[in-house]
């Protein structure tokens, strides 16, 4: 059996609203910048600064789309930019930061795998770490 986790019919809808309106913002000062002689002054400061955050707009727009799939064997983050996948036994444990619950691998075994917070079916995902997996955080907490 395979579980599939994503993130939130709301929250993506906000992502790609919020994005799309940076992406116009940013288009627009671009083009501006060629016309408005008091914006020309500061093309070569403003045309970096537009095409750098038209790019990572284009890429949060990319990531919104990302899965997370847990079988009996592996983990795996599927999305446009970022695909890994992590075997459960080697999987070392899992710890929260912030708004992400990240599933370390042990050393050499891979890249850890971030999961939002906002994605469905957290807790479930939440049990399954905790019943198999130690909280890399509370063995700090300890260890120090």
């Amino acid at each position: 059996m395979e579980d599939v986790f994503y993130l939130t019919r709301g929250w993506r809808n906000a992502t790609y609203i919020m994005f799309g309106a940076l992406i116009c913002v940013f288009v627009s000062l671009l083009l501006y910048s060629f016309f408005d002689p008091f914006l020309r002054k500061g093309i070569f400061f403003i045309l970096p600064v537009s095409l750098i955050a038209i790019g990572v707009c284009v890429c949060g727009i990319l990531q919104v789309d990302e899965k997370i799939f847990w079988n009996n064997h592996s983990v795996r983050k599927v999305s446009r930019l970022v695909n890994r996948e992590i075997l459960l036994e080697d999987i070392k444990g899992y710890k929260f930061a912030w708004n992400y619950l990240h599933i370390v691998p042990h050393k050499g075994k891979g890249k850890r795998i971030l999961v939002s917070t906002y994605v469905c079916g957290m807790r479930l995902l939440h049990e399954e770490l905790v019943s198999r997996y130690p909280d890399l955080k509370q063995q700090e907490g300890q260890t120090t």
